[in-house]
């Protein structure tokens, strides 16, 4: 190949390069990122995750141990919010005072969130369909509340 005929291809590639540079516009971008997230903001939310039940297997309980919330304060936190996912954004299901029941029965893969079931306050003593084993893991299903707790606020407790 001659260098007198490769040097206009390449300058005619530099071109066609640059044109289409040219052609790429920040007009289409929003300038305020707020406005973005605000747009995206329902599909930012985390969304319903069930408490898993059974995860011990057949020869355990469907939910392992019971706990109990602790380390509320009154200058603080002066409830447990339960959430339908182990997210600080998910939903509120219920709000736990100090001291109240709960069944322990999963937890996020961070250790941070626990999945719970709630028996009623006016029969805190049900076992919400928990204490059995179950034949595999599977999705609770009722009749108690249920939801994602964060764990440095629970305390495993004598049944």
């Amino acid at each position: 190949m001659k260098p007198t005929t490769a040097r206009p291809r390449l300058v005619l590639a530099l071109l066609m390069v640059g044109a289409s540079l040219t052609g790429c516009s920040r007009e289409a971008v929003p300038d305020d990122d707020a406005a973005l997230y605000q747009s995206n903001a329902a599909t930012l939310t985390p969304g319903v995750q069930p408490v898993r039940v059974g995860e011990g297997g057949p020869a355990f309980r469907a939910c392992a141990s019971v706990g109990q919330v602790v380390n509320l304060s009154p200058a603080g936190e002066r409830y447990l919010a339960v959430r339908t996912a182990p997210f600080a954004e998910a939903d509120e299901v219920v709000r736990l005072g100090d001291g109240a029941k709960m069944y322990l029965c999963s937890r996020s893969l961070d250790q941070r969130w626990q999945g719970v079931v709630i028996p009623p306050a006016d029969s805190p003593t049900s076992d919400c369909g928990v204490t059995a084993s179950l034949a595999g893991p599977r999705a609770y299903a009722g009749p108690c509340q249920s939801g994602w707790v964060l764990s440095g606020f629970v305390q495993p407790s004598a049944s």
